[in-house]
């Protein structure tokens, strides 16, 4: 999933923004010389397993001012959106404050969505927002990039009951790399990436975590992984602990493929 983020600075032409980055993407894979595959749906994924398979996605629903602009990001390929970044707006409140919950219109956004057949992405939501959309939401929802706030206390994590509200609703959760989402002190490695997936498959999530490693959203990673090429590191050191192959592949990628075939 490549996201077309929406800096605050872009706040007062978000959606403007968001067409650009769109653009940018379709224009690099028809650069790409058939390397790369803007995919729609998960039709578009199996015609294309040789190629690296762009799903386009939204963080920031200062894009969408009025359900005309979710429907245009639809038509343009969009096919996941979060409500917010870290900050509120007018859809729901962001993580960095507490207050906001799910707008009127925020719902509305939802049922939206819901119908057309976009995902809808938690990540980034305060507790409160969080539980108004499991609420209103009536189709299996993500948190793409977020992990647990049980071993690690950043707010951005997820609590034990929003993880298992993901589980009930048929969704996915995915790990995120970032080091302060990872531990509460300085740095983080492999064994603490290991740590949050060990601790939502306590919580019976064998069949629903995957990686959200948010490669191009942090300014640095965990030890010994500096990017997409050393995450073999992460799945080999999985199975030097014991980890059967089959959970592996599950948390590596068809437990997100099984997600995108039922639900795109």
């Amino acid at each position: 999933f490549f996201a077309a983020f929406i800096d605050p600075e872009y706040r007062l032409s978000a959606k403007k923004r968001a067409d650009s980055i769109i653009e940018k993407v379709k224009s690099e894979a028809a650069k790409s010389g058939g390397k790369i595959a803007v995919c729609k749906s998960f039709a578009d994924y199996e015609k294309n397993t040789d190629k690296i398979c762009a799903f386009l996605s939204l963080e920031g629903g200062e894009a969408i001012q009025t359900l005309a602009d979710l429907l245009d990001l639809y038509e343009q390929g969009v096919r996941m959106a979060t409500l917010t970044w870290n900050f509120s707006n007018h859809l729901a409140g962001g993580v960095s404050e507490q207050e906001t919950g799910l707008s009127d219109f925020g719902a509305k956004v939802i049922a939206e969505m819901n119908k057309i057949g976009m995902i809808l992405d938690v990540s980034h939501l305060n507790d409160k927002s969080f539980y108004d959309v499991a609420e209103v939401c009536k189709k299996p929802f993500i948190a793409s990039h977020s992990n647990s706030r049980s071993v690690c206390k950043n707010m951005r994590n997820l609590t034990d009951d929003q993880f298992l509200r993901i589980k009930e609703s048929g969704g996915r959760v995915g790990i995120n790399l970032y080091p302060k989402f990872l531990s509460d002190s300085e740095g983080a490695g492999i064994s603490d990436i290991i740590k949050h997936i060990e601790h939502f498959l306590s919580l019976g999530g064998e069949d629903i975590i995957g990686i959200g490693a948010d490669f191009d959203g942090v300014e640095c990673l965990p030890c010994k992984i500096t990017g997409v090429c050393d995450m073999d590191r992460l799945f080999d050191e999985m199975l030097r602990l014991g980890y059967k192959e089959e959970l592996v592949n599950k948390i590596s990628y068809t437990n997100m493929e099984r997600f995108l075939q039922e639900n795109l």
